[in-house]
């Protein structure tokens, strides 16, 4: 009997469309309403889990799931111990920091300590600003970040940038990057050992889709 496998993927968002066709070409096809948040497909083995990207770690973590796809910089900030099978390659940005055009920084580790730096993304913000030993306060907002500066919320930001357009829109510039994010293929450690053919068969599917 064939194993049923379970993978979580953004409800919404930038990777949604993408990772859609990902599965469409991997011959993956939801039945039924796509808002419907667990979907059977086409293939009575898998399924789909449409939740938020930000609780993919979470669900797949958990055993909710068994595999997942998700932005690196989600998965870095949940920090939860998942095996990652592979990097897929799109959705590809990074997490910067980025001040007004008009302060006198070149470079993050000159923000002047006890600075607020607004983000959605608190922990890895706060390890960063650690590791380059500059001492600030972490206010953690949901979107609209580019707003915070010019409102005196905070002296600098930390977000996704793929082009810098948006930075450069809002009179911001990059003076930090973090990290690389793109899309992930995460894996439950137990699933990967209890379920090994079942979710090695799928991964290597969604690779040869992806190549």
């Amino acid at each position: 009997m064939t194993e049923e496998i379970i993978i979580a993927i953004p409800n919404k968002g930038r990777l949604k469309e993408p990772i859609v066709k990902l599965l469409e070409a991997a011959g993956i096809r939801r039945a039924g309403d796509d808002r419907v948040y667990l979907s059977a497909t086409n293939d009575t083995s898998i399924k789909v889990l449409s939740v938020r990207a930000a609780d993919i770690p979470v669900y797949v973590y958990h055993g909710i799931a068994d595999i997942g796809i998700t932005g690196r910089d989600i998965i870095a900030e949940t920090s939860l111990d998942l095996y990652e099978l592979a990097d897929l390659g799109f959705g590809a940005c990074s997490l910067v920091v980025a001040v007004e055009k008009g302060k006198p920084y070149s470079a993050a580790a000159e923000i002047r300590p006890g600075s607020k730096i607004a983000t959605e993304f608190p922990n890895i913000t706060k390890k960063f600003f650690n590791d380059i030993g500059v001492q600030v306060e972490i206010i953690a907002l949901r979107g609209a970040m580019e707003i915070a500066p010019r409102l005196g919320l905070a002296e600098a930001i930390v977000d996704l940038s793929s082009t810098g357009a948006t930075l450069e829109k809002n009179g911001l510039k990059q003076v930090g990057e973090i990290l690389r994010s793109s899309a992930r293929l995460i894996c439950n450690k137990v699933s990967y050992k209890t379920k090994y053919g079942a979710v090695e068969s799928l991964v290597r599917r969604l690779k040869e889709a992806n190549a």
